[in-house]
């Protein structure tokens, strides 16, 4: 009997616990819940926990304003028309973190990188890709100089491996390919084209 009654207890404290916890989800305020979210500051929360606070402008985000995400996702930035738009700050879920240019709601123009394993990108960025030029330094201790496209080493650039040697000359989404110079350790050199990784004529 007193079995029983211990577990008739435990049962309705954990249903109430479980209606506490309800009342307190729905508690939770949504919408525009302090200052002007339509012409000035103000802060908005939307149903999934997300919120912003900074500038709005007809409605919408646009001016200086902080989005966090209930992912970890933080944004500190300039926005226009509800899209991350000018000089910003962004924090991912993964521990990256982006710091330069948005357009249109993307990393575009220049930025720096810093990755959660320690590597850096700094140069320039398009449709949330490094494309154009830029300069990654890799956690490994190896460094690239030269260009990209679509996050790819594409164009000319310079490898540098971290036993010294390096490649210096052109890429083909992120393989050696073309003209270029492969410098070893003790000074000698291999130039010529380059396919796949791998001389094909001196």
């Amino acid at each position: 009997m007193k079995n029983i009654l211990i577990i008739c207890f435990s049962i309705a404290t954990a249903l109430s616990f479980s209606q506490e916890d309800n009342e307190l989800t729905s508690a939770i305020e949504t919408g525009c819940i302090s200052g002007d979210c339509e012409n000035g500051l103000g802060k908005y929360v939307w149903n999934n926990g997300d919120y912003y606070y900074g500038a709005w402008k007809l409605g919408k985000m646009e001016g200086k304003g902080t989005h966090y995400k209930v992912d970890g996702t933080i944004y500190d930035g300039f926005w226009k028309n509800n899209k991350k738009d000018g000089q910003g700050k962004l924090v991912l879920p993964n521990g990256d973190v982006y710091n330069g240019e948005f357009k249109d709601g993307m990393a575009e123009g220049f930025g720096i990188m810093i990755y959660k394993n320690g590597s850096t990108f700094k140069g320039d960025w398009k449709n949330n890709k490094r494309n154009g030029h830029g300069v990654m330094n890799f956690s490994s201790g190896e460094r690239y100089i030269g260009e990209y496209k679509n996050n790819f080493r594409h164009g000319k650039g310079r490898f540098t491996y971290k036993t010294g040697e390096n490649y210096d000359g052109e890429w083909l989404y992120g393989e050696m390919e073309g003209q270029g110079t492969y410098t070893f350790r003790d000074g000698s050199k291999s130039t010529g084209i380059w396919s796949n990784g791998e001389i094909v004529k001196q």
